[in-house]
């Protein structure tokens, strides 16, 4: 199917250009003779639509911005954000709204986060707290990093009715220790080619440079992020997948990003949403399984070997609800404890995909923890020749299955294969880097590797 009929089959793309309203009478216009530098807003505004901007930042409670579809630009050569809502540190910010907004580039195409949050101590995280943070009817293309960063400690931002494309690592990234947050109603397209991408980059592993290409990142991550609502949203042509929630690990201790990660991506509702095409729709602890030695990790490992390091995920008691998954060669991996799949619809052309995988492989070899607790209940597939599409591996416990249904018929979770993973998080091939860490003269193979058409459960051995 052509990527512009899926998109109006499911009535996905841009923000629509419909006629805006005049700004309030009380919003002050910035004026094109402020475009050319960062635009620090204390009180209500609007943009000139004929002006290209350099850059918004927020700071002050009850602001709204009205950008009336003017462009933010990055200059060139230029990271930072296009848009920055910034919570001075411990100072509580409320009430703002941005809205109406075109934002190209940058690293981040916008980001809420609260000054010295990576600092915070223990029991303290939410004592001035951010909240009624609406980003609406906007458009964010293009970014080199994340598109919408929603940092940790920050709680009750709406994303609603945006469009976020291209950016060069995941769609929109919800932190550890962000909560209460809600996406609704937003498209994710063409996200996660970039950062661990198929494009390659070099790295050092154990002292070994490398030349290495990856699988890119998904449309919405949600990293220790938890008591949020992802609602009526679209995820169309990401790199990785849909939405993926696992906690960090603890990743990369010496760089100035790393912070203590205290929280699980737990308790969360992702319901409505509609996801075309890809390997994965959505993965409850995406991470419990890989081997994240090169990312450094200081969580404790329940595998440690000299090639292979693997640290317990924590992704538990999510709810996953009546989404549709076309074309997903898995439509819900379910890796954690306590998730409930309940209504989801599948849909696709060969028998070759997959609709729900509940299972943990090592976890459950080593640690004789087997994934608990998962229910299982009123899904409904039609993937074409696909009789038995829910699958478990590696044992399960505690599972409700019922209602379910495959080809028009009454279908039960049976045994299945685990899904080809990476030798390492991310990475899709490795080689010998060519003359001065450039990228090899040939490129491997770099075709990912799935599952395909299983056998039926009756005819399995």
């Amino acid at each position: 199917m052509a990527a512009a009929t899926v998109l109006a089959t499911i009535g996905l793309g841009l923000v629509a250009c419909q006629p805006l309203p005049l700004p309030d009478a009380s919003s002050t216009l910035v004026g094109c003779d402020q475009a050319s530098s960062v635009v620090v807003l204390t009180e209500t505004s609007h943009l000139d639509p004929s002006c290209t901007y350099a850059g918004i930042e927020i700071a002050t409670s009850g602001v709204t911005l009205d950008c009336q579809r003017a462009r933010i630009v990055a200059p060139q050569g230029a990271g930072g954000r296009g848009i920055l809502i910034r919570a001075p540190e411990g100072v509580a910010l409320s009430d703002v709204t941005v809205r109406n907004c075109r934002v190209e580039g940058f690293l981040n195409s916008l980001r809420v986060t609260r000054d010295g949050f990576r600092t915070l101590a223990e029991g303290e995280e939410y004592d001035t707290p951010t909240s009624n943070i609406v980003v609406e009817d906007s458009t964010f293309k293009g970014s080199r990093g994340t598109g919408i960063f929603v940092d940790g400690y920050v709680e009750d931002v709406t994303l609603r009715h945006n469009t976020v494309d291209g950016a060069g690592s995941v769609g929109v990234y919800l932190e550890t220790g962000s909560r209460r947050n809600r996406l609704e109603d937003n498209s994710f397209i063409n996200n996660g080619y970039i950062e661990n991408g198929p494009g390659g980059q070099l790295i050092s592993l154990s002292g070994t440079q490398l030349w290495w290409w990856g699988v890119g990142r998904e449309g919405v991550a949600v990293d220790g992020s938890f008591e949020n609502t992802i609602v009526g949203n679209a995820f169309y042509n990401n790199a990785n997948g849909g939405l993926f929630l696992y906690k960090n690990c603890g990743e990369y201790p010496t760089k100035p990003a790393y912070f203590e990660r205290r929280t699980s991506a737990h308790d969360n509702l992702i319901e409505g949403n509609t996801f075309v095409g890809g390997r994965t729709g959505v993965w409850v602890g995406s991470r419990m399984a890989e081997n994240t030695l090169p990312m450094e990790c200081t969580d404790p490992a329940y595998i440690d070997e000299p090639a292979r390091r693997v640290v317990l995920d924590r992704a538990e008691h999510n709810t996953v609800r009546a989404n549709r998954f076309v074309e997903v060669t898995y439509g819900i991996r379910v890796e954690d404890d306590d998730t409930t799949v309940d209504g989801n619809v599948f849909e696709a052309a060969n028998a070759g995909k997959h609709a729900v995988i509940v299972g943990t492989p090592l976890r459950t070899q080593v640690l004789g923890r087997p994934v608990d607790g998962t229910v299982l209940r009123d899904n409904a597939s039609t993937l074409a020749g696909n009789a038995d599409p829910f699958r478990w591996i590696a044992g399960h416990t505690g599972t409700v299955d019922e209602g379910n249904t495959a080809l028009g018929q009454p279908a039960s979770l049976c045994e299945g294969q685990d899904p080809p993973r990476q030798q390492f998080i991310f990475v899709l091939a490795l080689a010998l880097p060519g003359p001065g860490g450039t990228a090899p003269a040939t490129t491997p193979d770099l075709t990912y590797p799935v599952l395909g058409e299983l056998p039926p459960c009756a005819a399995a051995t």
